[in-house]
């Protein structure tokens, strides 16, 4: 969708806002059509703050808990990539600092990508390199880390 449409888009979204205003329901967003129209239109991504809740705390904290073993080598690294995934971001020194992000507020839709990721590592439970490879080849391929990252860099 060129500039052009996504603007003739938004001016009609906000005529029917207008409209909605004026008339004697006031519910603007009853129609979920038109709120799906509106959240594309502005380029934002659907927040569902229960699922999110569902996905972070029942989900990928759980399975983190459960999976990863206290005291492996990889168990920072892997918590460390998947906070870059959901929040986007490194942190400022890649293993340790601040990230400037919190990673429960990340839309449903990343973490419904780690939900996935997670699912796919579950054939081979034990193999917390692979797990650690899939989140920093996840993360490069959605421009989160650079290119050239490597596991190494995030063991100090």
């Amino acid at each position: 969708m060129g500039n052009a449409e996504k603007l003739e888009s938004l001016i009609s979204a906000v005529d029917k806002i207008v409209d909605a205003r004026a008339s004697e329901k006031g519910q603007l967003f009853t129609n979920d059509a038109l709120k799906s129209n509106i959240v594309e239109t502005l380029g934002l991504a659907y927040q569902d703050p229960p699922r999110a809740y569902e996905l972070y705390y029942d989900n990928i904290q759980k399975i983190l808990k459960e999976f990863l073993p206290k005291d492996n080598a990889y168990t920072k690294v892997i918590r460390n990539l998947v906070g870059t995934l959901l929040s986007h971001k490194e942190m400022a020194d890649v293993s340790s600092g601040k990230r400037g992000a919190d990673s429960r507020m990340a839309t449903t839709e990343d973490m419904s990508n780690l939900v996935d990721v997670l699912t796919d590592w579950s054939s081979t439970p034990y193999d917390y390199l692979r797990l650690a490879t899939i989140l920093l080849e996840k993360n490069k391929d959605l421009g989160y880390s650079p290119i050239e990252r490597e596991l190494k860099d995030f063991i100090s």
